[in-house]
């Protein structure tokens, strides 16, 4: 099994937390208006741009950005 790219980028990790975190807190907080939904968004693909030119295949790119896709567009109330 091939070793994960953005577990060996620290950028790109750093990246990611920040974008779980701010989209996890606009979750909570809902008073943003969207604005913490979508810099986490772009936060995120930064984080696969990052990876995909470090070497990452585009499976490993696609799957941290379906779970950013999948929280971001949730069922908001």
């Amino acid at each position: 099994m091939a070793e994960l790219v953005i577990l060996q980028t620290p950028a790109a990790l750093l990246l990611c937390a920040a974008a779980l975190f701010l989209c996890l807190f606009d979750r909570k907080k809902k008073a943003s208006r969207g604005w913490l939904s979508l810099l986490s968004a772009v936060l995120a693909l930064l984080a696969a741009g990052i990876d995909l030119l470090r070497g990452a295949s585009l499976r490993e790119a696609a799957a941290l950005l379906t779970v950013f896709l999948l929280l971001n567009l949730g069922v908001r109330e």
